[in-house]
């Protein structure tokens, strides 16, 4: 191959490692298009796991959503692992939070990875106001809180406001994907290593400097800090692929505290009830302490949405020897004594 093709794969490779995040696995990425998807869980990177932002132009807005993680019960504050079933309750005289940046500290071995420093703030002025009160006082607020962050007018308004302060930088951040991936190839290989490529490479830079100094404005006028603000904006000013994606600093330090399934409204009917289906069984069927807390939040968004508890029934379809199935996740058993081991020693439930 020539240079060219190589620099072509070079920028091609850096433009979609910094199209990639690294997200806890309650984790949710809800697109302007109103597509939601979920980290790669595999592979697990000290608790955070990797996430593909939509990479093709035009370049589109995001919010990062998140399942319920912290709860409050009678004997501490219970730290949720859905997807383990290994639920921890943190003592509360013992409770001592912290926060370092983006991340709440619990304990030595518990911390949490938050979106922004906005919602890591959140969490711990909520923790600590929790350990003051008694349970009553605990569970109303969170009913509360959980009702906040399943509305969905909510989450409609705080995508409007990541669309309007992010129109810009989304704007020239396309500009700079087809002059760099579209007219510099076209000229390259019609005219060489000519004058004509060097207008395009100057173009190209002048489009970064220009993108680097209306992300330095626009991060700015933010009241949720970015991190490393200077270095992103030197960044985006010198490497094209920073400068692309410059609109998802904004989109991160932007996302409201909201849960996956405040966006179900703007789905398809299936795909709504699919999302419901989902969440029922991990609240229905959970080990935690505060399983009666989540499902009556969760009661409450389902008589919102004008959902029944049938409709979110599924029974798989029935094997050959089969007996009973996991209401979880819908493993199929010979022996309906047994328990579904992988989801927690679950019961299981006749065909």
């Amino acid at each position: 191959m020539t240079d060219g093709q190589w620099l072509f794969i070079l920028f091609l490779v850096l433009y979609l490692v910094e199209s990639l995040r690294l997200q806890p696995k309650s984790a949710w990425l809800l697109t302007s298009s109103d597509r939601l998807s979920r980290p790669f869980l595999p592979l697990d990177f000290f608790g955070r796991h990797l996430m593909l932002l939509p990479i093709l132009p035009p370049l589109q807005t995001f919010a990062n959503l998140r399942s319920w993680e912290l709860i409050p019960c009678p004997t501490g504050l219970e730290v949720i692992d859905p997807q383990n079933f290994r639920h921890q309750v943190l003592p509360w005289e013992t409770l001592q939070p912290t926060l370092d940046n983006t991340k709440l500290i619990l304990s030595a071995e518990h911390h949490l990875h938050c979106v922004n420093h906005t919602s890591a703030a959140a969490l711990l002025e909520r923790t600590l106001r929790w350990k003051s009160l008694s349970q009553a006082e605990r569970e109303k607020d969170f009913l509360k809180l959980a009702a906040k962050s399943l509305d969905h007018v909510a989450l409609c308004l705080g995508l409007t406001q990541i669309s309007s302060q992010t129109r810009h930088l989304r704007l020239i951040g396309t500009l700079i994907f087809i002059t760099c991936f579209g007219v510099m190839t076209v000229v390259y290989r019609r005219y060489g290593d000519g004058l004509e490529i060097l207008i395009a490479a100057a173009i190209l830079f002048t489009l970064q400097w220009i993108q680097a100094i209306v992300f330095w404005r626009s991060s700015g006028r933010l009241t949720t800090p970015i991190k490393h603000r200077f270095w992103k904006a030197l960044a985006c000013a010198f490497l094209p692929q920073h400068a692309m994606r410059a609109a998802d600093h904004l989109c991160e330090a932007l996302s409201p505290e909201a849960h996956p399934l405040a966006a179900a409204s703007n789905l398809k009917e299936t795909a709504k009830l699919a999302l419901a289906r989902s969440f029922g069984k991990i609240i229905r069927h959970t080990s935690a302490e505060s399983a009666g807390l989540q499902q009556q939040a969760f009661a409450e968004y389902l008589k919102a949405q004008k959902i029944s508890e049938d409709q979110l029934l599924e029974t798989p379809e029935k094997q050959p020897g089969s007996v009973a199935y996991c209401p979880h996740c819908s493993a199929q058993f010979r022996d309906p004594l047994a328990r579904c081991k992988d989801c927690g020693d679950l019961e299981l439930k006749a065909f």
